[in-house]
């Protein structure tokens, strides 16, 4: 049975007023789940998205397609506008005026899409680190093919993620993708996430 959802965002911002292509797109959502022996925070997850058609050429699995996916609110709603409308968005910045009007259910959908990427995903791979210290991290690398539309944007700001690199966030309706992608993409076989900058967001903690 495929499983999907609505985000409901429409009442704010029609598909008719983006000033960008909002077409669905096949999407492949990457989860970093942090483990830590000496953290307080065990369930710390990060989300970054990339197109299925980006990771089609062998030849270029070392580029970076992936870019963040904002799965959380903590952001104002005018960031989300101004990503939505195709301008530099801020979404870790705080302004004086800055307008949270979101509607009713918007925390929730969110979180029912993070509980469809979660139980869909597939693992990918595992990379394990050691300190001075005792202390050890595991990181688990998870995907999650779907299909859904995206608002994307330029970055204006300068932490978590670089200055002018994409960042996105999740519109309309999403649903699962059903791809096997440790049998059929040559992409996962040889692409190695060890050295990947993965902190895309100031709240990266499961509720």
């Amino acid at each position: 049975m495929i499983k999907n959802f609505a985000i409901v965002l429409l009442i704010l911002f029609p598909i008719t007023g983006f000033s960008q292509n909002t077409d669905e797109k096949e999407l492949v959502v990457l989860t970093f789940e942090i483990e830590e022996n000496l953290s307080s925070h065990p369930d710390t997850r990060f989300y970054w998205v990339a197109e299925l058609k980006a990771l089609e050429n062998l030849n270029d699995y070392e580029k970076q397609v992936f870019y963040p996916i904002f799965l959380r609110e903590g952001y104002s709603s005018n960031q989300f506008e101004n990503c939505c409308l195709g301008k530099l968005s801020y979404p870790f910045n705080s302004y004086v005026g800055d307008k949270f009007d979101f509607p009713k259910d918007y925390s929730q959908n969110l979180k029912k899409l993070r509980e469809l990427i979660k139980e869909n995903r597939q693992q990918i791979q595992i990379i394990k680190k050691r300190w001075n210290g005792n202390r050890k991290e595991k990181i688990t690398v998870y995907a999650t093919t779907v299909i859904g539309k995206l608002c994307e944007c330029e970055y204006g700001g300068k932490t978590y993620v670089k200055t002018a690199s994409q960042i996105s966030f999740p519109i309309g309706n999403f649903r699962i993708l059903n791809i096997d992608l440790t049998s059929e993409s040559n992409y996962w076989r040889y692409k190695d996430f060890s050295g990947f900058k993965y902190s895309n967001t100031n709240n990266p903690y499961e509720e």
